[in-house]
């Protein structure tokens, strides 16, 4: 069988007539080339059915093209919207993205690496679980680039970070400015900065009130419905208001309630991290949402300024959260907006 010849950068420049660094230019999205030569030579790619060698070029370069994305999981609106982002704007600056989860689990997240170190990813976006520090990092991907994303690690690396302090004191204080003398405050048990940093700002927010704080700790299902429903129905000074701090904690209260027919509007309710979900609740779920595409957006930027060998000292970038006003909080529903 007569071997089928794969058409090359040259057949591609002879048919759009232009030279074959210009097709090369364009292909690597160089932005020198005109639209009118950047669309024959699209033509002409289209109609050859031309593909660029992308593994002889990265062992030419010594660059795979690629960015590794590390995160813990991707059910969730923050994780799931900055996927989205970090794989359009790898995309725009010609990088395809490796996706990768470490479902929390330390030694996961090591395997995870080394398998990002093997697939020779031009840098990472890393959410690192639990506990993880840059030694554990660099002791699997050497010198390749590393953005920490929403958890920090060190001051060492780039990271983009939510304010999560200001988040939890935010929260607080709009729940203690609709009157609430006696506010929950639910976390997980992940030994995790943001969940630290967040339950900080709500016992700043209680003590400069001279509240007593009360947090129950989720450590499963059956717990978290005892102990929520002890505090919420207790007959010497109930608590009127519940403070999540995270995505998932938020999902574990919303069953807690259901399954003990407490109904969400005899409580007022703010869940850190927004729900895709949180505006078809009744009553609506008041949230404090983090900036995903902006976190993503920066996140990309400072991986390819390491990628290209910048020097310049690590960069910290900390973003405020969004307070959306829904009614779960006690607003007015149509309200439903940011502030």
């Amino acid at each position: 069988m007569k071997e089928i010849k794969r058409p090359t950068i040259i057949d591609v420049a002879r048919a759009a007539k232009v030279g074959a660094s210009t097709v090369s230019r364009h292909v690597r999205g160089g932005k020198s080339v005109s639209p009118a030569v950047a669309k024959r030579i699209g033509i002409a790619i289209a109609q050859l059915g031309y593909e660029p060698n992308t593994l002889a070029r990265s062992l030419r370069v010594g660059r795979s093209q690629t960015l590794g994305v590390l995160f813990p999981h991707v059910n969730n609106v923050f994780f799931g919207n900055a996927i989205r982002t970090i794989q359009f704007e790898a995309r725009r600056s010609g990088f395809t993205v490796m996706l990768l989860t470490h479902q929390e689990d330390a030694q996961l997240q090591q395997e995870q690496l080394a398998s990002l170190k093997r697939s020779q990813v031009d840098g990472l976006i890393l959410v690192p679980a639990a506990e993880t520090n840059i030694a554990q990092v660099r002791a699997i991907l050497g010198n390749t680039p590393v953005v920490a994303f929403d958890r920090p690690l060190g001051n060492a690396l780039d990271s983009v970070m939510l304010d999560n302090e200001m988040a939890g004191l935010r929260a607080t204080e709009h729940l203690l400015w609709h009157k609430h003398r006696h506010i929950i405050s639910v976390t997980a048990p992940y030994k995790l900065n943001p969940l630290h940093s967040r339950l900080k700002g709500h016992k700043e927010a209680m003590e400069a009130a001279g509240r007593k704080v009360e947090t129950i700790i989720w450590a499963d299902s059956e717990q978290l419905k005892r102990e929520l429903c002890l505090a919420l129905k207790r007959k010497r000074g109930p608590a009127t208001a519940v403070l999540s701090m995270s995505y998932s904690v938020t999902i574990a209260i919303l069953s807690a309630l259901r399954d003990r027919n407490i109904r969400l509007d005899q409580i007022a309710f703010i869940g850190i991290d927004d729900l895709e979900f949180a505006s078809f609740l009744d009553p609506s779920l008041t949230t404090v949402a983090q900036p995903a595409e902006q976190f993503a957006k920066i996140a990309v930027e400072q991986l390819l300024k390491r990628t290209t060998g910048a020097k310049e000292s690590p960069v910290q970038v900390t973003l405020p959260g969004t307070l959306i006003l829904r009614a779960s909080c006690g607003c007015d529903p149509a309200l439903s907006k940011g502030r």
